[in-house]
């Protein structure tokens, strides 16, 4: 009998970046225990935060950067198995302690038969596909403007433009921005900028930059500005976040299960 649980590594990654996109054959999921890995794929960009489960498909062409010293678990699935009882997408939730259990048992079952293994393995793929995805996806619009314009800001997120601003550099109305961007991401320009600057704060926080710097690089009027927006949308200060996700702590990136006024892939607010 083929085994579904193929390879369980424990690994210690250096910050670096593979940009390019790539894939593997088989499933993987990552449970990280520091640093901050960041997802390019076709329809975005997504954040698996130390603390949470990161899922990504078989053969899905994604980029990939670390930001930080990462560390965790990552867990290799059978291509066939994986496409039967896992999400087709990829997917970072929060880990019940179901999940942590399993997870667990999982990693120490490198001798196990398959009979031994398969009933945990279904029960951890029925529980990752029902539990709730965590809201770490920042779409980008297909748009050739629009894609520039979000480009743009990711690589200038201090860019403090107004709406007409990023409608002349778009070369578009202000009319038809609002209106495409909302088809194509589900959520404002606004919102969008809102989701990108905490997506990025996020990135430097892991990678050990100091809050003061995070906050003056991302645009932030003030240093206590970007403390209470980090706040409002995490649940917790920066400073915070980064002692806890950092090596050696032990806590998840998120203070509560939806942070407040982030936007999932469908668009969806979460939180309110």
């Amino acid at each position: 009998m083929v085994m579904d649980l193929l390879e369980v590594r424990r690994f210690t990654h250096p910050p670096r970046s593979e940009p390019e996109p790539h894939s593997h054959q088989q499933g993987q999921l990552l449970a990280l225990q520091s640093g901050v890995v960041s997802i390019t794929t076709g329809n975005g960009r997504w954040l698996m935060p130390p603390g949470c489960l990161g899922w990504l498909p078989p053969r899905l062409p994604h980029g990939a950067a670390i930001h930080g010293q990462m560390c965790g678990v990552a867990l290799y699935f059978d291509p066939s198995w994986s496409q039967r009882h896992l999400p087709a997408t990829l997917k970072v939730v929060r880990p019940t302690p179901l999940l942590t259990a399993l997870l667990d048992e999982l990693s120490r079952a490198a001798d196990w038969s398959a009979g031994r293994l398969a009933p945990y393995l279904a029960t951890f793929a029925d529980a990752l596909v029902r539990q709730p995805a965590q809201p770490c996806h920042l779409p980008m619009p297909s748009h050739p403007r629009l894609l520039e314009l979000t480009t743009h800001l990711l690589h200038h997120p201090d860019d403090d433009s107004d709406l007409d601003g990023w409608a002349r550099r778009a070369g578009l109305s202000r009319r038809t921005l609002t209106r495409r961007f909302l088809e194509q991401t589900g959520c404002s320009l606004g919102q969008w900028r809102q989701q990108m600057r905490l997506f990025l704060a996020l990135e430097h926080l892991g990678a050990g930059t100091p809050v003061t710097t995070v906050a003056l690089s991302l645009g932030y009027r003030s240093v206590s500005a970007f403390i209470d927006t980090f706040r409002r949308h995490l649940g917790i200060t920066p400073g915070h976040w980064q002692r806890i996700t950092g090596p050696g702590g032990a806590g998840t990136a998120f203070a509560s299960d939806k942070p407040t006024g982030w936007h999932d892939e469908q668009g969806n607010q979460a939180g309110r």
